[in-house]
């Protein structure tokens, strides 16, 4: 895996996975960017959920659960005197008929098994993780 970025001009950075994905990354205007895109802090948040997204689904079908929808959220807690978040708080909707116990197990697996939430978890930064089913 190599990915890069390149300064555009201000704050602003293009990153790319080499691949197939290009994305602007920017500060916000309070920070003196054109808050053009999210900032490397969202994008790593932004990586969590979606990795969380997709694990979970993953080994949903993998357990034949039917899931409907998945949604993740996150909130991070982090002030303006704050170097780095110092606290996330991820909300998981599912929408689905399966048993809640399936559901919440099939959870578990996620967290454990999504790369980007071990990268999280090896940090000191608490991370809470509600499911919200329906």
């Amino acid at each position: 895996m190599e990915i890069s970025s390149k300064w555009i001009e201000k704050y602003k950075f293009s990153v790319t996975n080499g691949r197939n994905a290009t994305f602007t990354l920017d500060v916000p205007l309070s920070y003196g960017g054109d808050d053009s895109g999210p900032s490397a802090l969202e994008l790593s948040l932004m990586g969590l959920v979606g990795c969380l997204g997709t694990t979970y689904k993953m080994i949903a079908d993998k357990m034949h659960l039917t899931v409907n929808e998945v949604e993740v959220k996150a909130i991070a807690d982090k002030t303006e005197h704050d170097l780095t978040v110092t606290a996330i708080h991820i909300e998981v909707f599912i929408k689905s008929q399966d048993p809640k116990e399936k559901l919440e197990k099939c959870l578990q697996m996620a967290e454990e098994n999504c790369p980007v939430d071990l990268i999280f978890h090896q940090t000191s930064i608490p991370i809470e993780t509600k499911l919200t089913i329906s």
